[in-house]
């Protein structure tokens, strides 16, 4: 039997007041989103022929507890997640770096409180925009997930991506919307163990 849980569509920068993130590097770049100690993040302008990317701290180990980063090659876009650590309030630098030594890095603001979003409520995309997802409540024994739109092309072919950090049930993901009509469509994650999430997703 497949559990529904529940999805969560995050505009690519969300913070709320006792979270600062602001870019270190142009190009590529990444941007973070979060909630509570769970941090989500998209990159863009990373090299097409990355296939592989991992997310680190040089500025202190300890402040990633856990990562899933996930790359779908000839997009340059990574996707991933983090979980952060027991760290003490201060600016932590986040890296992400693709398999081809391209690297973008963020500031992290921690000020005891943990990241936090900053609004739940779903936006309105259009043709062509990135769409950085966070799945919550998935089983913790999943290891794998599918990023999908059930009964709909709304997702651009080949720009799909998804990672899930096993025993967390959090499954982090992306894609790029095709070219679609106006109208609202249901995305789905999926994972290995066939438990799923789903939400709508509005194109304007």
């Amino acid at each position: 039997m497949r559990r529904f849980w529940t999805l969560i569509i995050c505009v690519c920068v969300m913070f709320a007041a006792n979270t600062a993130l602001s870019p270190v590097r142009s190009d590529p770049i990444i941007r973070l989103g979060g909630s509570t100690h769970n941090l989500s993040f998209t990159g863009m302008g990373f090299l097409p022929t990355d296939t592989t990317c991992y997310v680190s701290s040089p500025s202190l180990s300890a402040l990633i507890f856990s990562s899933a980063c996930v790359i779908q090659a000839g997009t340059g876009v990574p996707y991933g997640g983090i979980t952060l650590g027991n760290v003490l309030p201060g600016d932590y630098v986040i890296q992400v770096t693709g398999n081809f030594g391209d690297v973008a890095q963020a500031i992290l603001q921690v000020n005891g409180a943990g990241p936090q979003y900053a609004s739940s409520q779903l936006a309105e995309y259009y043709p062509g925009s990135r769409v950085s997802i966070q799945a919550t409540g998935l089983l913790p024994t999943d290891t794998t997930c599918q990023l999908s739109s059930p009964s709909s092309n709304v997702i651009l072919p080949g720009t799909a991506a998804c990672v899930i950090q096993a025993g967390t049930g959090v499954a982090y993901g992306g894609f790029i919307v095709g070219n679609v009509l106006p109208g609202s469509y249901v995305i789905e994650v999926m994972g290995n163990q066939g438990d799923f999430a789903q939400t709508v997703l509005t194109v304007g």
